[in-house]
């Protein structure tokens, strides 16, 4: 959170919520037990203000504590299933996904963007499931591999806030990714449409991603095969492309024709 962000929050009629789901949002992003200086550091909270909020939320079970470490709570796990039981989108994009796993014989995902990142909300594993595991619910990097999908649709000023914030950095085999670089990409992307991925994130993985665009032209998810590099290769993930965007397709119809029955 910017400067502008915490000057925003601190001057909201809500900032308590505010603050809490700030908070929350830390302990979510750090992925680990936090004690009270580091949480009131990451949040530029008061340390009786973050004692207040964690206070509150553990009366709710939002948050739990364990040997003077903070960590979410258990009540967080039922919102992200009730999430998926009430979205409209993942319930359309089930049985799509279910037909390209079993075309393709690969790993088939549903990613939605969250602020600069994406978050895994459905998979669907084919013949050849993936050998590295991904939990539903995980936040990825926007800038590599399929995120750049999903960071294609963004405004332009977004973008170079992306990009900025990225800066340069190395994929999983070593390559710089400069700025410049990473624009580039963005732009070819949006030109055909899709994105392969081979070796940026993790090693020895390779996917093909499309947008899933709605009656408005708003890309409101990525749909993606993924698998082995060996297995998938470049002419492979192109011929996948195809179907990729087909599936993509057919979930924005079902999505949009969901929502004027609603």
């Amino acid at each position: 959170m910017n400067d502008n962000s915490i000057a925003v929050r601190e001057k909201s009629a809500n900032r308590s919520l505010e603050r809490a789901l700030h908070l929350l949002l830390v302990m979510e992003e750090t992925g680990r037990p936090m004690g009270l200086t580091e949480l009131s550091q990451a949040t530029q909270l008061p340390k009786p203000t973050v004692q207040r909020l964690l206070s509150v939320l553990g009366n709710y079970s939002f948050s739990e504590k364990r040997q003077g470490r903070y960590h979410l709570g258990i009540a967080v796990l039922p919102l992200a299933h009730a999430f998926l039981l009430g979205s409209e989108l993942t319930r359309v994009t089930l049985p799509v996904l279910q037909e390209l796993a079993q075309s393709s014989e690969e790993t088939v995902s549903l990613f939605v963007r969250l602020g600069f990142h994406r978050v895994l909300v459905q998979r669907v594993d084919g013949r050849h499931p993936l050998r590295y595991i991904l939990p539903t619910g995980q936040r990825l990097p926007l800038h590599i591999g399929l995120g750049k999908v999903l960071a294609a649709a963004l405004p332009e000023n977004e973008l170079h806030q992306l990009v900025e914030m990225a800066g340069d950095f190395h994929l999983a085999t070593g390559e710089l990714v400069t700025r410049k670089v990473l624009l580039g990409d963005i732009d070819q992307i949006r030109r055909q449409g899709y994105v392969i991925s081979r070796n940026e994130r993790t090693m020895g993985a390779a996917s093909v991603g499309a947008p899933v665009v709605d009656a408005n032209g708003m890309t409101i998810a990525a749909v993606a095969v993924a698998g082995h590099a060996e297995r998938l290769t470049l002419k492979r993930l192109n011929d996948l492309s195809i179907e990729v965007r087909g599936a993509a397709k057919a979930i924005a119809e079902r999505y949009d024709g969901g929502s004027r029955r609603i």
